[in-house]
C-alpha cells in the first residue's frame, strides 16, 4: 500500500475532506453544508470547520450565493488522486484475495469451455478471434462453451486491448425562446456533422429532434445523453450531440463528473450553430 492510499485510509480527517469534496462535486454548485452533515453523519459545526479548512488550502471555492460552492482545479485534482488511491487499493485486496473476474466478449466462432481464443475489439465490445489472426490483440481463457454470436466470460486476459479514445461534440442549439430550429445554421450543422464523421448520434430536447430531421438523420441516443455518449466516447466511438443552449452547461459539469470517477478523459467541444 503507497504512502497516500495509507494516509487516506488511515487518517479519518483525510477520508472525511474526500467525502465531502465528493458530495460537492456530486451536487456542485447548489449544495447546502446541512445536506452533507445529514449524508455523513457529522455535526454541521465539523463541516463548517471543514469547509473553512478546505477554502484555505484552496480545494474548494464560494460563490456569492448561499449554498454555492464549487472544487478549484485543485480540488479536482485531489479527488481524482484520492479516487486513484482507493481504486488501486481495492485492486490490490482482489488480488490477495484470488478474487476472479469474468471478462464478457462475443464468440466469433465456437468456443469451448477452457479453450484460449484470441481477442479484439470493435466499437468498445470484445470480441474472439482465432489465435493465429493477425489482428488477435490479446488472449483469455473461455469459461464457457459458446457458439457464433453468443457470449461468454474469460479470464486470464493477458496482452493489450487497444481502444481508440472517442471523442463527443456537442452542438449548441439556439432555444425555442430564441427560434429554435428556424434560427439553427442547418448547414453549419451539417458542416460540422461531416467534418466529425460521427459513430453515434445524440439528442436532447425538442429543437434538437427537429434539427435532425432537417438534416435527415435519425437519433442513437435520446435518453441518458450525457453517461450514454461519455460511455460511448470511453469505448472508442465519436459521438455527436444535438443540444440547446441552457443544458449545454449542464451536460458538460454531468461529463467532467463521469471523468472524475471513472478517472477517465473524455474529450469533448462546444460548437455553436446559432444563425448570425
Amino acid at each position: 500500500m503507497t504512502k497516500q492510499q495509507t494516509l487516506l485510509l488511515k487518517d479519518k480527517g483525510e477520508f472525511t475532506k474526500f467525502q465531502i469534496l465528493l458530495e460537492i462535486m456530486r451536487h456542485q454548485p447548489h449544495i447546502k453544508q446541512k445536506d452533507i452533515s445529514d449524508k455523513l453523519g457529522i455535526t454541521i459545526q465539523a463541516i463548517s470547520k471543514y469547509f473553512k479548512k478546505l477554502n484555505k488550502e484552496s480545494l474548494l471555492e464560494s460563490g456569492s450565493e448561499r449554498a454555492d460552492y464549487r472544487l478549484t482545479p485543485k480540488g479536482v485534482t485531489k479527488l481524482r488522486e484520492d479516487l486513484r488511491n482507493l481504486e488501486n487499493y481495492v485492486r490490490e485486496v482482489k488480488q490477495d484475495l484470488k478474487i476472479e473476474h469474468a471478462w464478457p466478449a462475443i464468440a466469433t466462432q465456437p468456443v469451448k469451455t477452457g479453450e484460449e481464443v484470441g481477442l479484439i475489439m470493435k466499437e468498445g465490445v470484445m470480441y474472439t478471434s482465432p489465435i493465429e489472426n493477425p489482428q488477435t490483440q490479446a488472449r483469455g481463457i473461455a469459461l464457457t462453451n459458446a457458439q457464433t454470436g453468443e457470449d461468454l466470460g474469460l479470464k486470464n486476459l493477458h496482452g493489450k486491448l487497444y481502444v481508440k479514445q472517442g471523442k463527443i461534440l456537442i452542438v449548441k442549439l439556439p432555444s425555442i425562446r430564441r427560434g429554435g430550429s428556424n434560427a439553427t445554421d442547418i448547414t453549419k450543422v451539417q458542416i460540422y456533422y461531416d467534418e466529425f464523421k460521427p459513430d453515434r448520434i445524440g439528442v436532447m430536447g425538442a429543437v434538437g429532434r427537429a434539427v435532425l430531421n432537417k438534416l435527415g438523420h435519425k437519433a442513437d441516443i435520446e435518453f441518458g445523453i450525457s453517461r450514454s455518449a461519455a460511455i460511448a466516447a470511453s469505448r472508442g466511438l465519436n459521438v455527436f450531440v444535438l443540444v440547446v443552449g441552457r443544458m449545454v452547461n449542464r451536460m458538460i459539469q454531468e461529463i467532467d463528473q463521469i471523468n472524475m470517477k471513472s478517472g477517465g478523459n473524455i474529450i469533448y467541444e462546444v460548437k455553436d450553430a446559432q444563425l448570425t
